[in-house]
C-alpha cells in the first residue's frame, strides 16, 4: 500500500489516457454501426391486437394481513431476578 501511496500522478495519466482512448473509440464505433445498419422493424407485440382483449388476472384468493410494527414504544425491561437467571444458566453451562 505504501508504494502505491508514493507514487505521483504522473503515472496514473496514461491509464486515463488509455480509457478515454479506447472509450472514445468504442463509442465512434457504435455510432458508425448505428449509422450503417438499418433500423429495427417494429415487433409484433409493439401494437396491442384489437382482436384479443387485454388479460387480466383477478383472484379470490387474500394475501395475510398487513403487520405493522410501532417503532416508537420503548423496548421492555428486564428485572435483575431475570438478568440473574439467565447469567447463572449461562455460568453454569
Amino acid at each position: 500500500m505504501s508504494m502505491h501511496a508514493s507514487r505521483s500522478n504522473d503515472t496514473a495519466l496514461p491509464l486515463c489516457g488509455y480509457f478515454l482512448s479506447v472509450g472514445g473509440a468504442l463509442l465512434c464505433l457504435l455510432w458508425a454501426i448505428g449509422w450503417v445498419l438499418p433500423a429495427q422493424l417494429p415487433s409484433r407485440f409493439a401494437e396491442p391486437d384489437p382482436a384479443r382483449p387485454p388479460i387480466r388476472i383477478h383472484s379470490d384468493v387474500k394475501g395475510p394481513e398487513r403487520v405493522v410494527i410501532d417503532t416508537n414504544q420503548s423496548l421492555p425491561t428486564l428485572s435483575d431476578k431475570e438478568i440473574f437467571v439467565a447469567h447463572t444458566a449461562l455460568a453454569g453451562d
